[in-house]
């Protein structure tokens, strides 16, 4: 079908018109989204691709998405977004980050009068920090058409100080070896709730299917609550009123007795 190839014309115009090289370094947060920058000059009949080393990220020309030949680590976490690329944005917003989207992705554009490639290094920084009290939950990574096969299994595991404690297993059904620990049987992440000291430490998934494994591992650091201006508050809040009291028992005595 027409609608299925790149338009022949719009091919040999690319190898002959002004290339446009740009380069930029991004950092995103682990399990947020972030938004890779590919600027161009504004053109007609725009061919966009986006492609990590030899994966398709994302694809999109005659005005629309073809995301047939995209890689199934980022099925249905791209995003293009349309109505800015006339006024030359190509940008792509890539959702709930992993450690493995770290890297170098190449955003080539080709319109009828320029062609443009833009390199955008990734850095995913794993911010894993909770305060004591909250809850917290931890992903575990895996390939995206893991979750439709048969015979999946998860364990979760705690290391902390060289001591190893299962928390919890999925084997069909969840089993959690804790009150405070779940697994989330949608996407295998861990929810630790109550967040106590000694929950920091490092988090082990590991993830296996007859034909696929994987592990998984993130460092928690539960930090104390900082509730000393809490305090300080209370107590000035107490004195002022011992005080206001002592000042009015005072005045009604002095009152009474006829002094004031």
């Amino acid at each position: 079908m027409k609608g299925q190839k790149i338009p022949s014309l719009l091919l040999c115009l690319l190898s002959i018109c002004a290339t446009t090289w740009e380069k930029e370094t991004v950092t995103g947060l682990f399990a947020k989204d972030v938004i890779l920058p590919c600027p161009f000059p504004p053109g007609d009949d725009e061919v966009i691709y986006w492609k990590k080393e030899d994966n398709d990220v994302h694809s999109y020309y005659y005005r629309r998405d073809y995301l047939e030949s995209q890689h199934l680590d980022y099925r249905n976490r791209t995003h293009l977004f349309h109505e800015n690329i006339p006024h030359g944005n190509a940008s792509l917003k890539l959702s709930n980050l992993t450690l493995t989207d770290e890297g170098l992705y190449l955003c080539y554009v080709g319109t009828q009068q320029t062609k443009t490639e833009v390199e955008v290094e990734l850095h995913v920084r794993d911010q894993l920090s909770k305060a004591k009290g909250s809850s917290v939950s931890i992903t575990c990574e895996y390939s995206s058409d893991t979750s439709h096969r048969e015979g999946v299994s998860v364990v979760w595991i705690l290391n902390r100080n060289s001591v190893i404690s299962v928390l919890a297993t999925f084997n069909g059904t969840s089993h959690s070896y804790q009150p405070r620990v779940q697994i989330n049987q949608s996407d295998y992440s861990l929810l630790l709730r109550d967040l106590t000291a000694n929950d920091s430490g490092e988090y082990l998934c590991n993830i296996s299917s007859p034909h696929y494994t994987k592990l998984t591992v993130r460092t928690l650091q539960v930090e104390h609550s900082d509730n000393t201006w809490i305090v300080v508050t209370a107590v000035v809040v107490v004195l002022v009123v011992i005080v206001l009291a002592v000042i009015g028992v005072y005045v009604y005595v002095k009152r009474e007795s006829g002094l004031l």
